[in-house]
């Protein structure tokens, strides 16, 4: 073979070696175009769950750990009132007196009788001891002695009496003042000086400052499931103070088949007050399996049911880590909403473990349609 037929056929198969990697290189650079203008979507993997944990909220109303009506135990006329609404007192405080100058001169006269007892008995013992004596020497009969005896125990029950009705009108007199029981603010004045008030009236309304608690209205099935001594949330007007379960009572309530749990509410006077609405933060474990979705993701569906579109790969052979990385297909699969918070849904469908969701955006995308998968892959914690 001649030298210049080997350089020719040598050039034909440079050449056709040549066209081959243009054409495929064109081929790569046309795929690579079309990719470039599929609708970019950003996606999630699903991450199953065999449970979650909800927040419930369980309202109620925050009182005093104490609250009294004060008043007098015996009618009067009301003297003098030391206090007013809004005043904050400290146990033992003089809130208000009744008029007590007739007691004062029964305990005078009572003391005056007291005092002739006393003496008469000194003098009952002396006439004993002499009576006595008298008697030894046989200058008295026993009947005098015995007469002496006896009177000097009459003069004695007469002396304790006396003694009892001056401790009795003490009390009386100590009575006729009302004092603060404990610390607390003086909430209601109900009388005004001047007026003749009778046993029992409420004067004041004194509501304890040291504690507040929180009854709160909770499910049976939930309250089985709280401990005594433990710290929960309680919100009043938007802010959280920490409480502590006191106690669950027994008893279900007729109208609203909750049980009362008490709460012992950590907070000032000044920023919670008694009769306020409170709610009790409760987290609870629901099990269920699913998984976490943003609610951007879910799209509505038919009779009461969500949806979520999946991206499939482009072909049976492609795989889910081929749809992360490149492309893929759009489908529509049906969920069931299990729970919602502010920014994201619990739900439960046909999703595997693993699989592709897209997280946003989903009113741009139909069935069917071919997407491009962006690189950042979130997850929904």
């Amino acid at each position: 073979m001649s030298r210049q037929v080997i350089i020719a056929i040598v050039l034909l198969v440079v050449a056709g070696v040549a066209v081959f990697f243009m054409s495929g290189a064109s081929d790569a650079v046309s795929q690579n175009a079309d990719r470039d203008r599929l609708l970019p979507v950003e996606v999630a993997e699903v991450d199953m769950r065999d449970a979650f944990e909800a927040e419930a909220r369980y309202a109620g109303r925050i009182t005093a750990s104490r609250s009294s009506n004060l008043g007098f135990e015996r009618p009067g006329l009301l003297a003098s009132v030391a206090v007013d609404e809004g005043a904050k007192v400290k146990a033992g405080d003089v809130l208000a007196s009744l008029d007590t100058r007739s007691l004062e001169a029964q305990l005078a006269q009572a003391r005056a009788q007291e005092n002739e007892a006393s003496a008469r008995l000194a003098l009952a013992n002396v006439t004993v001891n002499r009576q006595k004596q008298l008697l030894d020497r046989k200058n008295v009969s026993e009947q005098r002695y015995d007469e002496a005896r006896f009177n000097r125990q009459a003069t004695a029950a007469q002396l304790a009496g006396a003694r009892a009705s001056i401790q009795a009108l003490e009390v009386a007199l100590e009575l006729a003042t009302i004092r603060a029981p404990y610390d607390g603010d003086i909430v209601a004045r109900m009388v005004d000086e001047g007026t003749v008030v009778n046993a029992g009236q409420p004067i004041f309304r004194l509501l304890e400052s040291a504690a507040l608690e929180a009854h709160i209205g909770i499910p049976p099935e939930t309250a089985a499931t709280l401990n005594t001594g433990t710290i929960y949330q309680v919100d009043v007007r938007g802010q959280l103070y920490p409480a502590v379960l006191s106690q669950v009572l027994s008893e279900v309530d007729a109208e609203t088949r909750t049980i009362s749990a008490i709460f012992l509410v950590e907070a000032p006077l000044s920023d919670v007050r008694a009769g306020e609405l409170a709610r009790v933060v409760l987290t609870q474990e629901v099990r269920e399996p699913g998984f976490w979705v943003p609610l951007e993701a879910l799209s509505e569906g038919r009779r009461g049911l969500w949806a979520v579109y999946v991206v499939a790969p482009d072909d049976a052979d492609g795989t889910q880590e081929a749809v992360i990385e490149n492309a893929g297909v759009i489908e529509r699969r049906t969920v069931q909403l299990l729970h919602t918070e502010a920014a994201r849904a619990y739900v439960r469908g046909t999703l595997r473990d693993g699989e592709a969701y897209v997280s946003n955006g989903t009113h741009r995308l139909v069935p069917g349609q071919r997407v491009r998968v962006l690189d950042a892959v979130a997850q929904v914690q």
